[in-house]
C-alpha cells in the first residue's frame, strides 16, 4: 500500500467515524428546570440548560422506584424518571436503595422530562455522593433559561362602579345619592347620572315600580 493510498484510508476513517456525544455531569434538579429542543432530521436533540446544552448526561442518584421499564433516580435535588427500551447491562443487578451513576439521554414527554438508559453501574462507596456534590459546585452558569408555564386563561373580575354601571343602576345610585327624604329632582337626576337617553329610562322605570314620583318633579326609590 502506497503513502497516498494509506493516507486516503486513514481520512476516511476518520470521517466515517461516529463520535460519542460527551455525557455532562448535572444535576437532577438541573434537568427538570431545562428546556427540551428538538431537532429535525439526524440532528442530535438537546435539553437547553442554565449550565449548557446537553444530550448526554451522567447522573449519580438512588434507585427509589422500579418497574418494568423504568426506573425514578433521586439525588437530592430532585427525581427523575430514566427508562430503557433495549437491554442495558447491568440493570437486572440493581435494586430500590441501590446508589448507582447513570449516563442517559434527556427527552421530553407531556412537558415532562425523562432520561433513556444507556448506562447504569452501581456505586459501592457512598463518599460518591458527596463528590459528586463537589463537582457540580464548580461548574458555572452559562445562561438562565426561563420555562415557559402554561397559559391559564384567567376570569375577568367585573368591579361594580358609577362607570361600569348599566343605566338603570346609574339611576338608582343618583337618586339615592341626591334624595335627602323628600325625593330628588328629576333635573338633577338627569344631570348627575349623565345618560344620554335619562328621560326614557326614568319613564320605564317608573311605569315598572322601580321608583316612584313622590310628588311633581320629585323621584324616590321604592
Amino acid at each position: 500500500m502506497n503513502k497516498v493510498y494509506k493516507k486516503m484510508v486513514e481520512e476516511l476513517k476518520v470521517n466515517t467515524e461516529i463520535k460519542r456525544q460527551t455525557a455532562y455531569k448535572c444535576s437532577i434538579n438541573t434537568l427538570n428546570n431545562g428546556v427540551f429542543v428538538k431537532r429535525p432530521g439526524w440532528e442530535s436533540s438537546f435539553l437547553m440548560t442554565d449550565y449548557g446544552d446537553f444530550s448526554r448526561v451522567n447522573i449519580i442518584a438512588v434507585v427509589v422506584a422500579k418497574e418494568n421499564n423504568n426506573i425514578i433516580l433521586d439525588d437530592g435535588t430532585g427525581k427523575i424518571s430514566a427508562r430503557f427500551f433495549d437491554n442495558v447491562n447491568g440493570l437486572d443487578d440493581i435494586e430500590v436503595g441501590d446508589l448507582v451513576i447513570i449516563v442517559g439521554r434527556p427527552r421530553e414527554y407531556n412537558n415532562n422530562i425523562y432520561l433513556t438508559l444507556e448506562i447504569v453501574k452501581k456505586i459501592n462507596n457512598k463518599l460518591w455522593i458527596a463528590y459528586r456534590k463537589k463537582e457540580l459546585m464548580l461548574i458555572k452558569k452559562v445562561r438562565d433559561v426561563v420555562k415557559e408555564e402554561p397559559k391559564v386563561q384567567k376570569e375577568p373580575v367585573i368591579v361594580e362602579s358609577a362607570n361600569t354601571m348599566n343605566s338603570r343602576e346609574k339611576i338608582l345610585h343618583t337618586i339615592s345619592g341626591l334624595d335627602n327624604g323628600d325625593g330628588a329632582d328629576i333635573e338633577d337626576i338627569i344631570r348627575v347620572s349623565d345618560i344620554r337617553n335619562a328621560e326614557e329610562v326614568i319613564q320605564d322605570m317608573l311605569l315598572k315600580g322601580e321608583i316612584f314620583e313622590l310628588r311633581a318633579g320629585r323621584l324616590k326609590l321604592m
